[in-house]
C-alpha cells in the first residue's frame, strides 16, 4: 500500500479548493475551480448550485488523480464549506432557487420586521443568531412575501454542502456548524428552534437530518464511478470554526483573526456564550465545541475597491500597501468607514455605508490607501473589545487569511489592537481544519488537542508604544463619527433606490 493522503474539500463563496495533506499535515497538492457569483441589483448575491457541484467534482477528480500520482490513496475527503447560504428544493432535491450566499441582503425589510418578535421571544438568547438578513428567518420571510409560489413548492431548504452531499451519497443531512449558522438552531437543546420555525410556518422535515462534523458517509456507485474511486466523506463543518481549528485555536484557547473578503475574529467555548448587547453571535464547531464571534462583511473587499476605483492599471496589492507606507497612523486625519456592503457586528446595521471623513486638499491615494487598512483594522478592534468583554482577555492574537501577506497591515492590527499578533504560513486554515476533525472521524487521533501538530510561524507582530498611543485616540473619534452617522444611513438607503 502507498501513502495515504488527506483531502480537505472547502467550498467557498467564489472556489471550491481540494488541499491535499500528508501524515504530517502538509501541503503537498492544491486545486481550486472557480464559479460565478450572480448578482442582480445591489441587493441579489447568488451562486448556481450545479455550477459549485461541477466545481467540487472536478477537484476530487484532481485530487484524486494527484494521491495516484504520488504512488498513494486518499484516506478520507473532510468537507469545509461557507456558512450562511441558503436553496430550495424539490421532492428530488432539484433546486428551485439559487444559491442565496451571506452576500445576498434582499431580505433587508423581512429582518428589519423580525427584530421585534425576536426581542419579545428572546430567539437570540436561544439560536446565538440576532434578526439579521444574512440568516435563513428574514429569508424565508422573503420568499413568504415575495415569492410564495417557492415555499408551496418546496420539500426542503438546505445549504450548498447539503446539496453537494446529497448528490454524492444520497443522504440529506447538515452538520451542527452549517445549521448553527442558519439562525435557526437551538444550541441548547442541539435540535431546530420549535418556536422559531413555529413563527416562520416552517415544520422541521423542511430541513436536513442533524448530524456531528465527524459523521462519515458513503459514495453512491455512481458518484464513485464518476470520481473513478470510492473515498470516505467525512461531513465537516463551517469554514469559520475550522479556520479557527486550523490555526491551532483550541489546542492553545486562542482568539484568532482572519481577513480574506470579509473578516472575521472567533474564540472556541465548551458551551454557548452570548452578549448582553448581541454584539456577538454563537456558532458550533460540532456537537460538543461552540464558536463565540463576531464578522465584518468588509475586510480585503474594501481593498478590492479601493484598488479598482483609485488605483493605477495593473497595480496590484503590494503597490497599495507601499503607498501606504508613507503615511503615519492616523492616515493625517483621515478615517475611513469600511461599510460597503453594510454591517454585521457588532451593531448589525445593514443599512451602513462606507464613510471617507476629514478629505481635504492635502490628501491623496497614499492617505486614502492607509485610511482603508486602518478602517478595515478599526471594525475588526470593535468585534475584539466585545469579545473580550464577553470571554476575557487575550494576551495575543493568531491571525491567517489573505492580509497576513501585509507586513504593513499585520503591523496595524498590532498597534491598533495593542496585543502581540502572530500570523501562520498557512493560507489553508479552513480545510486543514476539516483534515484535522477528519482525523478524529477515523479515529486517528483521541481528540483535537492531542494533535501533535502546530502551524508554521509566518510573522510575529508587537505594538510599538507610540503608535498605540496614537490609535486609541483615532479609534476614538472613529467610533464618535459612526455614532453621529448610524440614524442617517437608512436615509441614504432610500436615495440609492432612485
Amino acid at each position: 500500500m502507498g501513502e495515504s493522503f488527506y483531502c480537505g474539500l472547502d467550498i467557498g463563496t467564489s472556489s471550491t479548493k481540494a488541499i491535499l495533506f500528508d501524515r504530517d499535515l502538509q501541503v503537498v497538492y492544491r486545486i481550486s475551480h472557480g464559479y460565478r457569483l450572480l448578482i442582480e441589483g445591489t441587493s441579489r448575491a447568488e451562486l448556481d448550485p450545479g455550477e459549485v457541484l461541477a466545481a467540487v467534482m472536478q477537484c476530487l477528480k484532481e485530487a484524486l488523480a494527484a494521491a495516484r500520482s504520488r504512488g498513494g490513496e486518499i484516506a478520507f475527503v473532510a468537507i469545509s464549506s461557507a456558512l450562511h447560504s441558503l436553496i430550495a428544493v424539490d421532492r428530488d432535491f432539484t433546486p428551485l432557487t439559487g444559491c442565496l450566499t451571506w452576500a445576498d441582503t434582499r431580505a433587508l425589510e423581512c429582518s428589519e420586521e423580525l427584530k421585534e418578535l425576536y426581542a419579545s421571544r428572546h430567539f437570540y438568547f436561544q439560536t446565538g443568531c440576532p434578526a439579521h438578513v444574512i440568516y435563513a428567518p428574514a429569508r424565508l420571510r422573503w420568499w413568504q412575501s415575495y415569492e410564495p409560489d417557492i415555499i408551496e413548492r418546496a420539500a426542503g431548504f438546505i445549504t450548498i454542502k447539503e446539496y453537494v452531499l446529497y448528490r454524492l451519497t444520497g443522504q440529506w443531512v447538515v452538520d451542527y456548524s452549517l445549521a448553527s449558522g442558519s439562525g435557526l438552531l437551538n444550541l441548547y437543546t442541539r435540535a431546530w428552534e420549535k418556536g422559531l420555525l413555529a413563527l416562520l410556518g416552517l415544520e422541521d422535515n423542511k430541513l436536513g437530518r442533524l448530524v456531528d462534523g465527524t459523521t462519515t458517509l458513503t459514495l453512491t456507485r455512481e458518484a464513485a464511478v464518476v470520481l473513478g474511486a470510492d473515498v470516505p466523506l467525512v461531513v465537516g463543518s463551517g469554514d469559520g470554526p475550522l479556520a479557527n481549528l486550523g490555526a491551532g485555536g483550541l489546542i492553545n484557547n486562542s482568539c484568532v483573526a482572519t481577513i480574506g473578503t470579509s473578516g472575521a475574529i472567533r474564540v472556541f467555548s465548551p458551551e454557548p456564550r452570548f452578549d448582553a448587547r448581541q454584539r456577538t453571535w454563537c456558532y458550533m464547531l460540532d456537537r460538543d465545541t461552540y464558536l463565540v464571534g463576531g464578522a465584518i462583511n468588509n475586510g480585503g473587499l474594501a481593498l478590492n475597491w479601493f484598488r479598482d476605483n483609485f488605483g493605477s492599471t495593473g497595480e496590484d496589492y503590494e503597490a497599495i500597501n507601499a503607498l501606504a507606507r508613507d503615511v503615519p497612523p492616523g492616515s493625517r486625519g483621515l478615517i475611513f468607514l469600511p461599510f460597503l456592503t453594510g454591517e454585521r457586528s457588532p451593531n448589525w446595521n445593514p443599512y451602513a455605508r462606507g464613510l471617507m471623513v476629514g478629505l481635504d486638499l492635502a490628501h491623496g491615494r497614499k492617505e486614502m490607501a492607509r485610511a482603508v487598512l486602518e478602517g478595515v483594522i478599526f471594525r475588526m478592534y470593535s468585534i475584539f473589545r466585545a469579545l473580550e468583554e464577553l470571554m476575557g482577555t487575550f494576551p495575543e492574537v493568531l491571525v491567517n487569511g489573505g492580509f497576513t501577506n501585509s507586513d504593513l497591515w499585520l503591523q496595524i492590527m498590532a498597534d491598533v489592537f495593542n496585543r502581540r499578533i502572530i500570523a501562520y504560513q498557512t493560507y489553508d486554515s479552513s480545510a486543514l481544519g476539516a483534515v484535522i476533525m477528519g482525523l478524529k472521524a477515523l479515529g486517528l487521533i483521541k481528540d483535537y488537542r492531542s494533535l501533535d501538530y502546530q502551524p508554521t510561524v509566518k510573522d510575529i507582530k508587537k505594538p510599538v508604544a507610540t503608535n498605540v498611543r496614537q490609535y486609541q485616540r483615532v479609534y476614538q473619534l472613529y467610533e464618535e463619527i459612526y455614532a453621529a452617522n448610524a440614524l442617517l444611513f437608512k436615509k441614504l438607503a432610500g436615495l440609492r433606490c432612485h
